[in-house]
């Protein structure tokens, strides 16, 4: 049985990571450099965790707390923390390599880091909480963590070849991907309050966690399938999302 939970914490991070590197064959040297990549992204799991540590999880007594509490825990004190580490990461280990050749490595060494993340989080969360939990994390939380690391690594990959543009568009990397994932998790927290609740169905509470989980994931899959689109067309410049 644990073997199986193991299995089910590590295998979909490594499923997306391999999905994504398909749309890329980058040189020989960068094999060992994806997989610092993603030793990396299992590292910057333990920032936010110290941050969330200290900070406390309105969960534990959801009821002491109002709609900001919520929206604080969820988009600085996850969101940013979760997503501001492995916007370090891409930002200091894969942005200034050799083989980040083209604007789409963006996008694979950010997955890289992103799987990194996810695979920790889900150990994390299978082993506290059982099969179900990782079986949901699989369809839900792991494929928004590749999303965001679409989006990320995309605006880093755009502003790494336009140097007039940088600082947007690093900033539009980050920014994006932090309003998603607040956003995301805000509305999975806020069932929790039993005041909101008193006024907002728990189906709409999903429905706001599941249309911010589906913008990510369109967004992300346009990014890629603008790459597959430049493959094509070579001389075509890559798309602002």
């Amino acid at each position: 049985m644990l073997l199986l939970l193991l299995s089910l914490a590590i295998a979909p991070g490594i499923a997306i990571s391999l999905f994504v590197y398909s749309f890329r064959r980058l040189g020989k040297g960068s094999v060992k450099q994806l997989f610092v990549s993603f030793l990396l992204g299992m590292c910057a799991t333990i920032p936010p965790f110290l941050i969330q540590l200290a900070a406390g999880d309105v969960r534990d007594e959801p009821y002491q707390h109002t709609i900001l509490s919520f929206a604080w825990y969820a988009f600085i004190i996850v969101a940013f923390t979760e997503e501001g580490s492995k916007y370090l990461v891409l930002r200091g280990y894969g942005y200034p390599l050799e083989s980040f050749q083209e604007p789409f490595d963006g996008v694979i060494y950010s997955v890289m880091i992103g799987m990194g993340f996810a695979t920790v989080e889900n150990i994390e969360y299978v082993w506290k909480f059982g099969l179900e939990t990782g079986v949901a994390r699989m369809f839900l939380s792991v494929p928004a963590h590749a999303s965001f690391a679409v989006l990320m690594g995309y605006n880093v990959g755009l502003a790494k070849f336009r140097p007039e543009r940088k600082t947007r568009l690093m900033w539009k990397g980050l920014v994006i991907v932090v309003l998603l994932h607040g956003s995301f998790d805000f509305f999975l927290f806020i069932q929790q309050s039993r005041v909101v609740r008193r006024y907002v169905s728990e189906g709409i509470l999903s429905f706001g966690a599941f249309a911010s989980f589906y913008i990510a994931v369109r967004q992300a899959w346009k990014a890629i399938r603008l790459h597959a689109e430049r493959e094509e067309e070579p001389e075509e410049e890559e798309e602002d999302l």
